[in-house]
Order: C-alpha cells, then sequence, then structure tokens
C-alpha cells in the first residue's frame, strides 16, 4: 500500500539550528523539495550568534514555513519546545541544519511505515561525506539496516542516523518525548523507542551527513562522551538483561576511555 495525496498522514519535519548559516539554506530547501506531498516545516534557531536566523527569515518569506526563534536551551529542549508548541504532524522527522535529505526521503519512509503497520519508527542508510567533497563520494551507514525487535542492538551501539529517524507523534507521546538531562538524546530515544515498536528500515542512503570541524562528537571529550553514554545506559538498565547491560558499558568504556 502507498499514500495518496489526500490521504497521507501529515509529516512534520523539525530542523533545529544552532550556528549554521552557511549549511541552513541547503538544509531547508531539502525538505521543501520532498516529493511527498503533505509536509509541514519547523524550524527553531536555538540562539545562533552568527546569521542564521536572518538566513531562514528570508528562506521562511519565500517558502512559508514555521520559524521559532529562542536564547540558547541545547537541542533537546529545542526539539521538545518545537514539538509540543508547533508540529501538527501525525509523524514527526528530524533534520540537523547542517545536514540535508533526498528528495523521497519521506516518501520512502511513509511507503514502507504502511506496509508495516505495526511499527512506528522508520530510519535508513545515511551518507557521510566531507564537508569540502562531493556527498555522493561519502562513506554509507550503517552497513546493514536492522528491522522488526532490535532492542538488543540499540543497546550495544547507535547504529541509527539521527537525522534519518522518522516517527509517529503517538510513541514520543508515549516516550515522554526527548530526556532534556542527556547530551546524546538521539540514542536514548531509539533506545526507548526499540522497547515499545518493532522499527522499519529502509535500506537507501537517504540522509546525507556533514562532516565537519565543529560536529558535536568532534569536540567533545571522549571521557565526557562516555559519562554520558554511561548515563544513558544506566537510565534504561532495566530494558535489558543485565549482561546485555555490562557488556555495553564495557564495549563502550574501552572505546572511549582505554582506546581514546
Amino acid at each position: 500500500m502507498t499514500y495518496s495525496s489526500c490521504s497521507a498522514p501529515l509529516v512534520t519535519v523539525i530542523l533545529p539550528c544552532y550556528n549554521h548559516a552557511k549549511y541552513v539554506e541547503r538544509a531547508v530547501l531539502s525538505v521543501i523539495a520532498q516529493t511527498y506531498q503533505r509536509v509541514q516545516l519547523v524550524a527553531i534557531d536555538d540562539g545562533s550568534s552568527d546569521n542564521s536566523v536572518s538566513v531562514l527569515k528570508c528562506l521562511q518569506q519565500a517558502h512559508e514555513f514555521d520559524l521559532i526563534v529562542q536564547q540558547n536551551t541545547g537541542v533537546c529542549k529545542a526539539l521538545n519546545r518545537a514539538i509540543h508548541e508547533a508540529a501538527h504532524g501525525d509523524y514527526i522527522a528530524l533534520l540537523a541544519s547542517d545536514d540535508f535529505w533526498h528528495p523521497d526521503k519521506i516518501k520512502i519512509q511513509m511507503d514502507a511505515l504502511s506496509l508495516n503497520p505495526a511499527s512506528e519508527f522508520c530510519f535508513s542508510q545515511a551518507i557521510e561525506f566531507d564537508n569540502d567533497a562531493a556527498p555522493e563520494q561519502g562513506r554509507i551507514f550503517p552497513k546493514k539496516c536492522l528491522s522488526g525487535q532490535v532492542l538488543k542492538d540499540v543497546f550495544l551501539r547507535q547504529h541509527v542516523p539521527a537525522g534519518t529517524i522518522l516517527f509517529s507523534r503517538r510513541l514520543y507521546e508515549q516516550l515522554g518525548g526527548f530526556d532534556e538531562s542527556l547530551k546524546e538524546e538521539d540514542w536514548d530515544f531509539v533506545i526507548r523507542a526499540a522497547a515499545l515498536t518493532p522499527f522499519t528500515s529502509a535500506s537507501q542512503a537517504l540522509l546525507y551527513y556533514r562532516s565537519h570541524e565543529t560536529n558535536t562528537m568532534k569536540t567533545r571529550n571522549r571521557a565526557d562522551t562516555f559519562h554520558q553514554k554511561a548515563k544513558i545506559l544506566s537510565k534504561n538498565f532495566n530494558l535489558v538483561s543485565p549482561a546485555r547491560w555490562y557488556l555495553a558499558m564495557t564495549i563502550h568504556f574501552i572505546h572511549d576511555i582505554i582506546l581514546r
């Protein structure tokens, strides 16, 4: 089954922006260019100190999307605010302001979900490319997209590209949104989602993930990265067996502390 334009659920895209004035136009235009017909775009600027707001306001005049401008609160609070205050969709998708999408991204994922009615969460592969390189020459990740009951797998590591995830508003409400006490909010959300719904995946690279010097994972201290991961694993301890929890902690301790 595929959706006709009149029966298709509305998908709200949340696009948080922080100091990405030179990238955000491509991100916005990749949402505007989606072949899926029923899309609402909500951009939220989280206290940028560059001219991101000016760029977004110019784009808003041309393309009529929702725009929220606020003082810096962090990505989790920005996501939750945008969803609570402005999102009208039955489904929600996320896109960082320095990345962009394949034009069929939402259509492919919504068609996949329509064939798997038990699932309320979909993701896809992505292409990671160097900022100065052609996107098509980048690295595809993950190599294999898992579907179905994936909790045990996503508990060990985050292999779901955040900019590809699309989930139901109902699932978001069940989970209570993004945990604003965390910095690795996407992995925590993926773990908790996997405990409630089977995952649907698209083995196609539908996100172009831009690798540059200000990526969070490149600027964050490795010890702090492990601390954030440990908080997530400890918070979700009761979702898996003690052996699986211990294995996950060991893997990330070795990766972030021993091999740093």
